[in-house]
């Protein structure tokens, strides 16, 4: 197996940018919506919280949400700007590996996710008076598990994606909205039916943000959530890159390409 050419991934990963840079909608999701979400979840912090502590949960909430969102739409929507242009024949046609592909749309994930997270920052910090790193040190180890999940979800969509083409859009939107209730993103599991707060239990997500509410309220590292976490998200990113790759032996072995064409 070949190793990755740098050059490919960095035109691809160009490639990307230039065609989201030129797309309307990729501007206001990139721009727009991290905004919105600031304003949103930060005014209702104020409006029902005691305190400053609700309105650190959810600013804080919100920004690490997008680590995972951004990256997500970065990718599905990669693999799906090739399907809608259908230019996934002539990418085939190309030396360009999956791996090379997948590298590109990492890079412009990253680019996508530093704005949304930068701008967050900003309205949180300005209109809030909420710190980025007001969780402390243990935004760090989050941030990297939450990128890793966003990794699994983008490859379980990009997997869907080659199986039924750009019908399989809702799953890049539908998918993270379906796990932000039960994640506790915004809340502790527990307030949530018992039924679904022990599904909750299961969802590698749940750990990470019970391990940020221990950073906002006494500055500590809970390792053992994020130990619980780390493990759940490599399972299921195992997973989902099994999944993929299956997918992708599927699509030449069966011909799935001639429904792009």
């Amino acid at each position: 197996m070949r190793s990755p050419s740098r050059r490919r991934v960095t035109a691809m990963a160009r490639r990307n940018l230039l065609v989201q840079m030129r797309n309307p909608g990729h501007w206001f999701l990139l721009i727009a919506l991290p905004v919105v979400d600031g304003l949103l979840f930060g005014s209702i912090g104020v409006a029902y919280g005691e305190g400053d502590g609700p309105v650190r949960l959810l600013v804080t909430g919100i920004l690490l949400f997008h680590l995972i969102w951004q990256l997500t739409l970065a990718g599905s929507f990669g693999l799906l700007e090739e399907v809608w242009s259908r230019n996934l024949m002539n990418l085939l046609a190309t030396p360009l590996t999956e791996r090379e592909f997948l590298g590109a749309l990492g890079l412009v994930g990253l680019v996508r996710t530093v704005v949304a997270v930068v701008l967050i920052a900003v309205v949180g910090f300005g209109f809030y008076a909420v710190a980025p790193d007001t969780a402390g040190w243990v935004l760090v180890p989050s941030a990297v598990i939450l990128m890793l999940f966003g990794m699994a979800i983008t490859f379980f969509v990009m997997a869907l994606t080659l199986q039924y083409g750009d019908s399989a859009e809702v799953f890049s939107w539908g998918t993270l909205v379906l796990l932000m209730p039960l994640s506790g993103f915004f809340y502790p599991v527990d307030s949530l039916p018992p039924v679904l707060a022990a599904v909750a239990q299961v969802i590698p997500l749940t750990h990470v943000f019970e391990a940020v509410r221990i950073g906002l309220a006494d500055g500590t590292v809970a390792w053992g959530q994020l130990g619980i976490a780390a493990v759940g998200t490599l399972v299921l990113l195992g997973l989902a890159t099994w999944f993929l790759d299956r997918q992708l032996r599927r699509f030449r072995a069966e011909g799935w390409i001639t429904r792009f064409t």
